[in-house]
């Protein structure tokens, strides 16, 4: 085993995804050499996520797996992100002698004995892609969900000064084609600095004449609600996608009230009848939790009844789970578990044939995409301006390309280069 070599892996949403290209440009920076298998390594990190208990068990499993390891070869072993600050404990019972440190790049540089740097956004990352670019604009965020631990890990909300976020950026728009920025909540970014979502993106598209594609991460109702019409208009802009990620949790009132959540469904829903209006051919992506304690038949219905109506591109199904330390972990009329298997189970087939019927609105269009990844079957996808997902066969990578759009499924579409 060479010395200094480091082995990473990086779970869960795009911000951690971030923050585990941060964690490697920082060890890089400081000479570690990276490996591809943590027998190789002398020091091993599990950068974890602790969205939901289903996440937590995996990364408790595979803890398991990286100890031994750790152990037989007398390598470091560090487990950051996110869930040691939710259930520590959890991961003491499996690695004893495994390193805890939240998502803080300037945590874990203390526990390595490394100088701290200036901010995330000063080190020279290594993306997860070769085409896509993911930049942080904020830490935590400002809601009090009864139902989300993330909280207790990135606390409230911190955002990145504006001419940070314009210097990574531009690095990045010359690095490659697709820009993804992200936060707990991108909706709040800046309100506690004297600037909002909709004033960062005008400057970051102003900033450049590049072709690129920039994609905005999710933002919350209540946040959106406040901004819509300044941001509607940046969407002018072809290289915005017109991607909208706007988590509703519920289409019920009594639901969200006991969620927490900062909004009512009749907002959530006057939200996604505007962008339906204004941008016809954008998508919406949404989560929604099933099986919330005291979730009724007419509360699941209601959320139902949204989801016919308003036809998300992309709906991210949980089903509940308690999480340690928050409030609805100790609420009473917990739901059985065989009942939120069948409420999702309908949901997600609801799901199917609404976002079937949304690719089918594009199929014989003809559609400019950008190529960013690799299929599962030797062919290759792209994203068209209202990101949608269309495979085609030729090698495109990092590419432009007009397609005709042949056939639509579920979850893609397929298309013709032109």
């Amino acid at each position: 085993m060479q010395n200094k070599t480091f082995y990473l892996e990086s779970y869960g949403c795009s911000l951690n995804q971030a923050g585990g290209g941060a964690i490697a440009g920082l060890l890089k920076s400081r000479g570690y050499s990276r490996v591809e298998s943590p027998e190789k390594a002398s020091l091993i990190l599990m950068n974890s996520c602790a969205v939901k208990t289903k996440t937590e068990h995996k990364m408790v499993r595979r803890l398991k797996e990286l100890t031994a390891v750790s152990k037989e070869l007398k390598s470091t072993l560090v487990v950051c992100g996110c869930l040691p600050k939710v259930n520590a404990d959890a991961l003491k019972d499996v690695s004893k002698n495994a390193i805890l440190v939240g998502p803080s790049l300037d945590e874990l540089a203390s526990a390595l004995g490394m100088d701290s740097p200036d901010s995330v956004l000063a080190v020279k990352e290594v993306s997860f892609s070769e085409f896509i670019s993911i930049i942080p604009i904020a830490e935590g965020c400002l809601g009090k969900c009864a139902y989300c631990a993330v909280k207790n890990a990135r606390g409230e909300l911190k955002s990145h000064s504006p001419e940070l976020i314009e210097a990574k950026f531009l690095e990045a728009v010359s690095q490659g084609k697709e820009i993804w920025i992200t936060a707990q909540d991108s909706g709040c970014y800046g309100f506690d600095i004297e600037t909002s979502l909709p004033e960062l993106i005008q400057k970051l598209l102003a900033l450049t004449n590049k072709k690129f594609r920039l994609r905005v991460g999710m933002m919350n109702p209540n946040h959106l609600e406040k901004f819509y019409g300044e941001y509607i208009a940046l969407f002018d802009d072809p290289r915005l996608y017109k991607f909208f990620h706007i988590p509703i949790q519920s289409g019920s009132n009594r639901v969200l009230n006991a969620m927490n959540r900062q909004y009512s469904a009749k907002t959530a829903l006057a939200l996604c009848r505007k962008i339906r209006a204004d941008i016809p051919k954008a998508s919406i992506a949404t989560d929604i939790i099933v099986g919330f304690p005291g979730e009724s038949e007419e509360d699941f219905g209601e959320t139902l009844d949204f989801v016919r109506e308003i036809q998300p591109d992309v709906i991210n199904v949980s089903k509940f789970g308690a999480r340690p330390n928050t409030a609805a972990f100790f609420m009473k009329d917990q739901i059985h578990g065989g009942v939120m298997n069948k409420r999702s189970r309908v949901l997600l087939d609801l799901q199917g044939k609404a976002s079937l019927a949304r690719h089918m609105l594009f199929v014989g269009t003809e559609q400019e995409i950008f190529v960013s990844e690799q299929g599962s079957k030797g062919n290759f996808v792209g994203r068209t301006g209202g990101y949608k997902a269309v495979v085609v066969e030729q090698n495109l990578l990092g590419e432009f390309a007009v397609v005709k759009i042949d056939r639509a499924f579920a979850t893609y579409s397929t298309g013709t280069v032109l």
